[in-house]
């Protein structure tokens, strides 16, 4: 009888965890299948790839694209570093945009005074600050970081976290980057430090980095808003009796706060609003309130979130169902539909357009390295050869104008494509100093000295008054050798 009573006692006792298990297992399901996730074609030069992607519409729904500040950031996300953008510091009201080389060769005297006729022809307060933001669109890589939100994905909704985070982390930490390690230790596509990630169960030492493996370090950063972050957010809000719900999309952006700050100084910075609401209002004066560790950085990390949303959204919802990574390939696709501009006009003028601006395109990509160069050229001769049906052509059409793509790719630390564009370019320009004064400074990268100084000579040679081979031959030749 004790044992019949014991065995139902144990049956009721198991069908109670089956039902209670079966619940939280519906209940986890229910919030992850209820995050937008799209499936596309992602057209690459080499291959086509079904990815999935979040499709955030309460971005839009709300109004957060509105915001000054998502505004200010979607910007900078485009911008090349060789310019820099002018704001207000409190509200990232944009003013002007400036060549960051001209700023840089400014004194502090200089820029104090160029800031102050600025306040003055926009009407600002002396005690306003203004910034000077440096552009920053060869770190925000979205389209190389396409391939870690699609396996981030399926790891976040297998270990029953709200995948949204792994898109939004993933697009402003360390975006299309495996292995960056930051100046204070952190690592990863999700930049993890080592005694947070060990903490998760990664294994972090001398010899093995597992923030590095894309699905480690999706499973640490997924296992660090589950277990802390999301739970710290709520019993903060719970503290301050703020109703939320784990879908708005204020409370992902404060526990995205908490991922970067720590939930202690995002609590703190709570405690000091002591808000009566959640919303788009709070998640504004958390853009204006410091707190312990909670300062500039941390205060943009949302804006930096929503931003990047935006930029991202951009690209991949250009098409219904594919995404090009390769902007030339798709406008040049385009015209060949139809042999015209794809606004149906004819015209040769409009077509010449269309085509050259399909080979600003395919520059564009060669520059931020979605294409090599091989496909680069071939793509460019392609569409040479329909503009020349069409007007004489030429690609390029100046020395100059190729040697800027060149100096691009050095500044982006491409040496192997410049060197190739540079040769290539030789053989059209032989007479060109600017080709060879390329080719020095790309030799100079690649630790190549006597290649350098041989052609820093062949650029003097042609133009004994050019001044930048005279600074580098100079500079390259007071150098000491390496041992």
């Amino acid at each position: 009888m004790n044992r019949q009573k014991n065995i139902s006692s144990l049956l009721s006792i198991a069908l109670f965890i089956t039902v209670l298990f079966s619940c939280i297992s519906a209940k986890a399901q229910k919030g992850i299948s209820s995050v937008p996730v799209v499936e596309k074609y992602v057209v690459g030069y080499n291959d086509v790839t079904k990815m999935k992607f979040i499709d955030d519409a309460t971005l839009y729904n709300e109004g957060w694209q509105n915001l000054a500040q998502p505004k200010f950031w979607q910007q900078i996300m485009n911008l090349p570093p060789d310019s820099a953008m002018i704001s207000v510091a409190g509200t990232r009201q944009m003013l002007t945009k400036v060549s960051t080389k001209e700023w840089n060769k400014q004194t502090d005297l200089e820029k104090n005074i160029y800031r102050d006729s600025i306040r003055k022809a926009n009407t600002i307060a002396d005690s306003i600050s203004i910034l000077v933001t440096i552009g920053k669109k060869d770190f925000y890589e979205f389209k190389k970081v396409m391939p870690t939100i699609n396996r981030s994905i399926d790891v976040f909704k297998q270990n029953g976290v709200d995948p949204w985070y792994a898109q939004a982390i993933l697009l402003i930490e360390s975006p299309g980057k495996m292995n960056t390690k930051s100046t204070v230790g952190a690592n990863g596509p999700f930049q993890l430090m080592p005694a947070v990630a060990r903490k998760q169960g990664l294994i972090v030492n001398k010899t093995i980095d597992e923030r590095t493996d894309i699905e480690k370090s999706a499973l640490g950063a997924s296992r660090l808003l589950s277990r802390i972050c999301i739970p710290y957010t709520k019993a903060m809000l719970d503290s301050a009796h703020v109703t939320y719900n784990e879908t708005d999309l204020w409370f992902r952006l404060l526990v995205l706060h908490s991922y970067h700050a720590g939930a202690g100084n995002v609590a703190g910075v709570i405690r000091k609003i002591n808000p009566t609401e959640g919303g788009m209002q709070l998640i504004q004066t958390v853009w204006q309130t410091s707190y312990g560790g909670f300062k500039n950085a941390s205060q943009n990390y949302s804006q930096l979130a929503l931003a990047a949303f935006c930029n991202f959204d951009m690209m991949i919802m250009q098409n219904k169902d594919s995404v090009y990574l390769i902007d030339g390939d798709r406008m040049y696709s385009s015209y060949m539909a139809c042999k015209c501009s794809p606004s149906g006009q004819t015209g040769v003028p409009d077509q010449c357009s269309y085509l050259g601006n399909c080979i600003s395109k395919y520059e564009n990509d060669f520059i931020d390295g979605i294409i090599p160069f091989d496909y680069f050229i071939t793509k460019v001769k392609a569409v040479e050869t329909e503009l020349s049906g069409l007007t004489p052509y030429k690609y390029p059409s100046s020395d100059e104008h190729i040697n800027d793509i060149g100096f691009k790719l050095l500044k982006a630390r491409k040496t192997e494509e410049a060197h190739k564009l540079f040769k290539h370019t030789e053989t059209q320009y032989p007479d060109s100093w600017a080709v060879y004064h390329g080719l020095g400074e790309t030799y100079r990268q690649m630790g190549e000295k006597e290649l350098a100084l041989s052609n820093y000579k062949k650029s003097l040679k042609i133009n004994p008054n050019n001044e930048d081979s005279q600074r580098a031959m100079a500079k390259l030749m007071a150098k000491p050798a390496k041992k």
